[in-house]
């Protein structure tokens, strides 16, 4: 996200609201479409084919810290935080608002027999949401705010329309029955500057017991040169966590703030595990061109890898960011 102010003798900051909210992730994160109704299309599509599809969440739902009814698991609540860079330099209006929108992710895995014994990924939700009260949030949308009974100013306005459009560039990228690998754009502090990334959240299903483990890494943008990840996080409960924020200012003449920039600091807390060399390669040839059979090796690869690879980093360092390949050099 980006926000300009405008500094007059006398009066207040005036903000204009720049850019999306980057901090959100979609999830990261192809189902989800810049229209509602494509997006209906393509979801009903994937109901025939037996393929898990993403649904945007109903406007008015209740998000607490547990799986709302009608989903199985819920993967991930971010509550934006400013915590590092100029925070200090921005307005209370503007501080406020970076971190009133939360992004919320569920998924719904379901029996296929009465024995419950073979299960798939039905589908994955993905919705904005804001302070209810202290205890819950509600999923909002922009043309459905004042049905809801809320106030938003202005700027509040245009920052939820500028986050809405950025989770609708999510798409899934590759499935099957029991896997999703989700794509979606955030911005993310590698080496001390705010960069584009593509942020790619695989969702696994033990397909005999029905759990679901779920995993994300980072990579360059998909127009960039790719090269294979060298590390990912596996998401951990409890699913709601604090998304840290790092705020950067551009300066008139050095001194005065007059735009601010926000950024992730780091990936969602988890546990942190290396991409072998030959996964990682898979990941950048479906990140490419999704086929069919590679989907398959991709999904059980990252199944053993969730499912049995030893923690490589020590609990105080698993939310460090492994920076997506190619960007060390610029730092």
């Amino acid at each position: 996200m980006r926000i300009h102010g405008r500094r007059n003798v006398g009066t207040r900051p005036q903000m204009v609201v720049a850019a999306g909210l980057s901090f959100l992730l979609v999830l990261s994160a192809g189902v989800w479409a810049s229209d509602w109704g494509l997006a209906a299309r393509l979801a009903s599509s994937a109901v025939v084919m037996n393929q898990p599809r993403l649904s945007a969440l109903p406007v008015g739902m209740l998000i607490q810290d547990k799986a709302p009814k009608g989903w199985s698991h819920m993967v991930l609540k971010s509550v934006p935080r400013l915590a590092t860079g100029d925070r200090d330099s921005l307005p209370a209006s503007a501080a406020k608002t970076a971190t009133m929108f939360r992004m919320v992710i569920l998924a719904d895995v379901k029996p296929t027999d009465v024995e419950e014994q073979d299960f798939v990924l039905e589908r994955l939700g993905i919705g904005i949401c804001v302070p209810r009260d202290p205890d819950q949030d509600i999923v909002v949308s922009s043309d459905q705010v004042d049905a809801l009974g809320l106030h938003l100013s202005t700027v509040e306005r245009l920052v939820l329309d500028s986050a809405e459009a950025e989770v609708a560039e999510g798409r899934i990228i590759a499935r099957t029955p029991t896997f999703a690998l989700f794509r979606s754009p955030a911005t993310l502090v590698v080496g001390g500057k705010h960069r584009r990334v593509a942020l790619y959240y695989a969702f696994c299903v033990e397909r005999k017991k029905g759990g679901l483990k779920v995993a994300v890494w980072a990579m360059r943008p998909e127009n960039e040169p790719q090269q294979p990840p060298a590390a990912l996080v596996r998401l951990e409960k409890p699913p709601v966590f604090e998304c840290g924020l790092d705020v950067q200012a551009k300066r008139v003449l050095g001194t005065v703030p007059y735009s601010w920039s926000f950024a992730m600091c780091n990936l969602p807390p988890g546990r942190s595990l290396r991409i072998p060399p030959v996964l990682g390669d898979m990941i950048v040839t479906i990140a490419r061109r999704p086929r069919k059979e590679t989907i398959g090796q991709l999904e059980q690869g990252l199944l053993d890898l969730l499912a049995d690879a030893p923690e490589t980093v020590t609990r105080a360092t698993v939310r460090q960011t492994t920076p997506p390949p190619g960007y060390a050099a610029d730092r």
